[in-house]
């Protein structure tokens, strides 16, 4: 099994849906994860209704699963409907509970609480509204980890909502579940923020 923990960055690109760019009906995300070398490692799917994705757009219920090269499961983060504030569950390839990402209200930042498997807070993720497409990974005070939304030419900012992230972790300050849920914060991040 990969161990995510061993990358110090990641690039998540969600691939562009020629019907959903075309029509504005939402389609089902899928992402590649690759090495900034672009050596794909994983790739995602979501799992999700039509009906959610048309009416309820960003506050849908959905899973969304990370596979391997060789169709092995690596992650599942999962959510329920929410009015404001989302809660994604992430398990891992063995549907052992990793962990979630709780967002939290905030008047002037976008805050998630990182949580392990008991619901204990274990890092705080916060993007700044000066800095709109930087969120950065806290433990203790110290930053161990950025997730940053990556301008993609203004034909795909323009006219689709696949976005680009750039994923970095200080591997010395991550374990292989912490460095799951940093993964999953991409796409909490992507889904919450950048999904309209």
């Amino acid at each position: 099994m990969i161990d995510l923990s061993e990358h110090q960055e990641l690039v998540v690109k969600q691939e562009i849906e020629h019907l959903e760019a075309f029509t504005g009906f939402e389609t089902k995300n899928r992402y590649s994860v690759s090495t900034p070398d672009d050596e794909l490692l994983l790739y995602a799917y979501e799992e999700s209704g039509f009906l959610g994705r048309m009416f309820l757009k960003s506050h849908r219920p959905l899973s969304i699963h990370v596979l391997d090269k060789d169709n092995e499961p690596i992650l599942t983060a999962s959510r329920s409907f929410f009015w404001y504030l989302s809660h994604l569950h992430v398990q891992d390839g063995s549907a052992r509970e990793v962990g979630s990402l709780r967002r939290r209200f905030t008047v002037l930042n976008r805050k998630f609480d990182v949580e392990d498997s008991t619901g204990t807070m274990i890092a705080e993720i916060r993007g700044r509204l000066l800095r709109p497409n930087t969120f950065m990974l806290y433990k203790r005070g110290e930053e161990i980890g950025r997730v940053t939304k990556q301008w993609t030419g203004i034909g795909r900012e323009a006219f689709t909502d696949a976005d680009t992230f750039r994923v970095q972790m200080d591997t010395t300050s991550v374990d292989r579940d912490l460095a799951l849920l940093i993964l999953a914060s991409a796409l909490a991040i992507d889904l919450d923020f950048f999904e309209k």
